[in-house]
């Protein structure tokens, strides 16, 4: 039982489930909670059920992430549920994030681990579009503790990151891999930190917090797990393509400021980008654009 193999699960069949059975009061008779997701219809004076696997692997998704508990007859939520869509990622990750190394649903986030270390490796992610989809599945199961990654559970690996601020759906082809920017999840942890606008840290204090929160990035527990099973020892003379991109995203959308200037022994220095005016940075400025 796991996310990757309730595909029809999606986050969005997942979220609409637990808010349906909250409003219900936070538990429900099977049979009403079954019907959240496939009330059925009337065809021919008889009822049709007609998205039974849907429902089910819903259903299976939220046991999965500890959502709900199930008796034969009766349904209970484990915990209030945010208000939202966006906060409702934001509970998903902090699950997945705290994960031990046997939990069912370890493989969504070692998995986006072994992108950001094989991407150090390689020194860039145009590896990620060079490589078939059988390959890709092959490789990606050298950077977790099992097995569990294949071409059937790419689809839904990836669509549950994409829902984690993990990944951007590429415009001009849906059929290509996403790219695995962990901009917007880095935004939202950024944010979730209340350190409030204009608040300054060391770039290595940055780094470290970000790793905490964000376990697959840079010196993070999961980071470090996948460099050691895909034999890479990160120099930790740059930061990785994947963190670096990201922290330039943001510093040009002014969610943050890399301030360059300062202490040569305390600058941390992103992956090369020529085409970037930043290439190292001792400071990181939250939010510089918000003025009161």
């Amino acid at each position: 039982m796991s996310l990757l193999s309730s595909p029809q699960g999606t986050p969005e069949r997942v979220w609409s489930l637990v808010a349906g059975l909250s409003a219900l009061g936070g538990s429900s008779q099977r049979g009403a909670y079954d019907d959240l997701l496939n009330p059925g219809f009337l065809r021919d004076g008889s009822e049709v059920k007609a998205l039974a696997t849907l429902a089910a692997d819903a259903h299976t998704a939220a046991l999965s992430l500890g959502l709900v508990q199930s008796g034969r007859d009766q349904v209970s939520l484990t915990a209030s549920l945010p208000s939202d869509f966006a906060d409702f990622a934001d509970l998903v990750h902090d699950r997945l994030a705290a994960l031990d190394a046997d939990g069912a649903d370890t493989a969504i986030l070692q998995g986006y681990a072994w992108i950001t270390a094989e991407s150090d490796r390689q020194g860039g992610v145009e590896w990620i579009y060079q490589t078939g989809r059988d390959a890709f599945a092959d490789q990606a199961n050298s950077g977790l503790s099992g097995k569990e990654m294949n071409t059937t559970r790419l689809p839904a690996w990836r669509r549950w990151l994409a829902f984690l601020g993990l990944g951007v759906t590429m415009p001009h082809d849906r059929n290509a891999p996403d790219f695995p920017s962990p901009a917007a999840r880095m935004f939202r942890e950024i944010k979730r930190c209340e350190m409030g606008a204009g608040a300054q840290l060391a770039a290595g204090e940055f780094i470290s917090l970000l790793a905490r929160r964000m376990p697959y990035l840079d010196q993070g527990r999961l980071f470090n797990q996948a460099c050691k099973r895909i034999s890479h020892a990160s120099s930790g003379a740059r930061l990785s393509p994947l963190l670096s991109l990201a922290l330039r995203e943001l510093h040009d959308d002014q969610s943050i400021q890399l301030i360059p200037s300062g202490d040569a022994a305390q600058r941390v220095r992103l992956t090369e980008d020529a085409a970037h005016p930043i290439d190292a940075f001792t400071t990181v400025t939250l939010f510089p654009g918000v003025h009161a």
